[in-house]
């Protein structure tokens, strides 16, 4: 038997949903939870039969609301029963993708893990290298593979598999982390890796039905949203930087216009602006973007020699490279543009610590 609940979300599924629960049901599973997402008139019929069933419980969105949403409730559900406590989800799509063995392997590991003590995140992969991989699915998956691994330091081959293994730990965070649609999939995967959840991975049979089209991922409006929640990190870096720039700007025309003209004038309006401007640029980057929720004692002066080695390395490979025939401040501008990339990496990983998630039994969110 399955000790893991599956949890399915459907938006105007086929018959193939009652055959896909079917096959899970004789595989094991003890409780499966689908979700109706706001399906057409005409499906009613389907989500009828399946909650004939001893196994399936459904529960009912009179409009559609996304995939998150769908996910969310669910967890909430599952939550609040009492007899589930302690039992982890598998969630699963209801296209009939996921494989009933794979689910049954995910669970299995998940059960071999459980006695670390070590709440993990479990994916079942896609293998991209497959020839029955369609285009469109191969491009997104391997480009977001990339810039999730350079971005946070996880390899992870399928950033969009929809076959996921939670333990009951992570339910109730994950209930209220934000994301309605196909972006909350994206945000549940950066929100681990930001809070050093491991993330463990299975290969799972690459399966696609009639070249996927059951699939309601729409390619601009849900990509949009999933690339902002995979950068969301980094341009929030970014806007602190561009509002610190300015605050810099500001402050020093400021200062240059109240000093009294001399030869100490503008050193002394320049350190002025930059002490004010570092100083939001350390409380923006503690606070919004990297959410760090130690004394700052902990993290300043770790900020400031970070500053000053920048600066320090920034002079040193402008005047190593100065003998090639490019202006130098073109060679400054690609230099600092390098070391920006790298004061991100060091800022996230180095200096400041992630909010911790909250524990399953409380109610405040991420």
């Amino acid at each position: 038997m399955m000790n893991s609940i599956i949890v399915i979300p459907a938006f105007n599924p086929s018959e193939t949903l009652i055959t896909y629960a079917d096959e899970l049901i004789r595989a094991g599973a003890e409780h499966i939870v689908i979700v109706n997402d706001g399906s057409r008139e005409e499906h009613k019929a389907i989500f009828d039969r399946l909650s004939q069933r001893r196994e399936c419980q459904v529960l009912v969105h009179k409009t559609n609301m996304g995939k998150g949403r769908a996910l969310k409730d669910a967890f909430s559900y599952i939550l609040n029963q009492e007899a589930w406590t302690g039992k982890s989800v598998i969630t699963a799509d209801s296209d009939g993708q996921h494989l009933s063995r794979d689910l049954v392997r995910v669970d299995a590991q998940m059960r071999s893990e459980e006695a670390l003590g070590e709440p993990c995140l479990f994916l079942g992969c896609r293998n991209f290298d497959k020839e029955n991989i369609p285009w469109r699915s191969r491009f997104g998956n391997r480009l977001t593979s990339v810039l999730f691994r350079f971005l946070y330091r996880a390899s992870i081959m399928d950033t969009q598999t929809g076959l996921r293994g939670i333990p009951y730990e992570l339910l109730r965070p994950l209930s209220q982390l934000k994301g309605e649609r196909f972006e909350y999939e994206m945000n549940m995967l950066t929100e681990m890796a930001l809070q050093k959840i491991p993330i463990r991975v299975t290969e799972i049979e690459t399966v696609y039905l009639d070249n996927n089209t059951e699939s309601h991922f729409r390619p601009i409006v849900d990509s949009f949203r999933i690339y902002r929640i995979l950068l969301g990190n980094f341009l929030k870096y970014c806007l602190s930087s561009l509002l610190s720039a300015l605050l810099d700007l500001l402050l020093f025309m400021i200062a240059e216009r109240l000093l009294t003209p001399g030869p100490w004038q503008i050193l002394t309006a320049t350190v002025i602006a930059r002490l004010f401007s570092s100083l939001f640029n350390y409380w923006y980057n503690k606070t919004r973007v990297f959410r760090d929720t130690d004394r700052a004692k902990a993290s300043i002066y770790k900020y400031y020699g970070l500053c000053i080695a920048v600066m320090l390395i920034s002079a040193g490979m402008v005047t190593l490279l100065s003998f090639l025939p490019v202006p130098n401040a073109l060679i400054k501008a690609l230099v600092d543009t390098i070391l920006y990339f790298f004061n991100y990496y060091i800022q996230k990983y180095y200096i400041f610590k992630q909010k911790p998630l909250p524990q399953a039994d409380q109610a405040s969110g991420l």
